[in-house]
């Protein structure tokens, strides 16, 4: 039988074959079709119901093969926060991109420009701006560029003590103005992110997310009274991180402008979800007509040790998992004596060096040296970029397709 490298370096040939056979190398992040599958379908119904549109954030797996589902089951787009990230989702074939950063670079700019105008209007960008400055720098880009259209922008609102975004209605006024006199330039909407704001559903954190939420929804009546969006067809309002999309959709829907309004959320985790990095009830558990999101993706390793009672070392690290949100979060195992199976097991992860996991085992005297341990893991986000290509399965653990990611 074959040995199978991390780089899977014949994807072909591994198609079809279970995880539980041996002839992986481990550690090895996995894929579930059907959680994935069942996650973009739950989405898709959600927006659907709610009258939003969607357009993913691509960094949290960068992988064509799950952003062309996206994009097929309805997404609007796809959101990025870097050109590189741009660079590839064009690649992919993604016609509509959502820049959710501001673009300062004149150079990066003059790119943009040239890259729209080969594409002779089957490919739409938009991003944001937050200053009167930036407005410059990216318009002396774009004009150097020769680009005959002009580009679709979203002033962003910031929050005290967060990241880039305006700051108040005054400063975001400036900034539209200026906008909305450069001939590069057109001002469609307004954008904000509200996760900046708490990682949990606590009922302090909701009340904080919402009021955002109404600040972002009265800058765009603001704008829209001073007519400054008097060139579109329609007003975009954007927002909506993973862990509060609902209060978005809720919010933003309510708006109340004008002029015809998209609401557009930019969720990307959601797409495999996770093993409870969201501090409480993560959005669509308990909606009707919704059985929630499921976690799809787990990192299988092998027990390299148990040097002590009550420890054993596991062969993943830091340079395997995801560590920024919270530890891998045992499942099950497959004992080494009973490759066809897998079993649960009460156990926890303590610690991670770069290559090496270290396991509270107390409870779990049965984990023997060559037993396959299987993990779920926290924030996909940060699972996916140390991984170029990822086995996606079957409800039997078996290959059905190689996911290649672009980081």
């Amino acid at each position: 039988m074959k040995f199978v490298f991390r780089d899977i370096d014949d994807s072909g040939s591994v198609i079809g074959t279970s995880l539980l056979d041996g002839a992986f190398e481990f550690p090895r992040l996995v894929l579930k079709r059907s959680a994935l599958e069942h996650n973009i379908t739950a989405m898709a119904k959600f927006c659907t119901v709610h009258d939003v549109s969607l357009a993913p954030h691509a960094k949290t797996t960068m992988a064509p093969a799950i952003l062309r589902r996206q994009i097929e089951s309805g997404a609007w787009g796809m959101t990025v926060a870097t050109m590189q990230q741009l660079r590839a989702c064009v690649a992919s074939g993604v016609a509509r991109v959502l820049v959710a950063n501001e673009i300062v670079n004149p150079r990066a700019a003059e790119w943009l420009g040239r890259t729209l105008s080969t594409y002779d209007g089957a490919l739409e960008v938009l991003c944001l701006v937050d200053s009167p400055t930036g407005v410059a720098r990216l318009s002396a880009g774009l004009e150097a560029s020769g680009l005959a259209r002009p580009l679709p922008v979203l002033v962003e609102l910031g929050s005290a003590g967060g990241r880039a975004g305006v700051r108040s209605t005054d400063d975001a006024l400036a900034v539209a103005r200026a906008a909305a006199a450069s001939s590069a330039l057109v001002l469609v909407g307004v954008e904000g992110f509200e996760g900046i704001l708490g990682s949990t559903t606590s009922a302090d954190n909701l009340v904080k997310v919402e009021r955002y939420l109404g600040q972002l929804a009265a800058l765009a009546r603001r704008l829209e009274d001073e007519g400054l969006f008097a060139d579109v067809n329609e007003v975009i309002l954007s927002a909506g991180g993973s862990t509060y999309f609902d209060r978005v959709a809720a919010v933003l829907g309510a708006a109340d402008l004008r002029s015809p309004t998209r609401v557009v959320l930019r969720s990307g985790c959601y797409v495999t979800h996770d093993h409870s990095s969201y501090g409480g009830p993560a959005p669509l558990t308990g909606e009707p007509g919704y059985s929630g999101l499921i976690p799809a993706l787990e990192l299988w390793s092998e027990i390299l040790s148990t040097p002590e009672p009550g420890r054993a070392i596991a062969g993943f690290g830091r340079r395997d998992a995801p560590f920024d949100c919270g530890l891998p979060v045992v499942l099950s195992r497959v004992p080494a004596g009973e490759p066809g199976c897998t079993l649960p097991i009460v156990a926890s992860v303590t610690g991670l060096n770069d290559q090496h996991a270290y396991l509270d085992t107390t409870a779990a005297p049965e984990l023997e040296v060559g037993d396959r341990l299987i993990c779920g893991i926290l924030h996909p986000c940060t699972a996916f970029d140390k991984w170029r290509k990822v086995p996606m399965v079957d409800d039997h653990h078996r290959v059905v397709e190689i996911v290649e990611t672009f980081f």
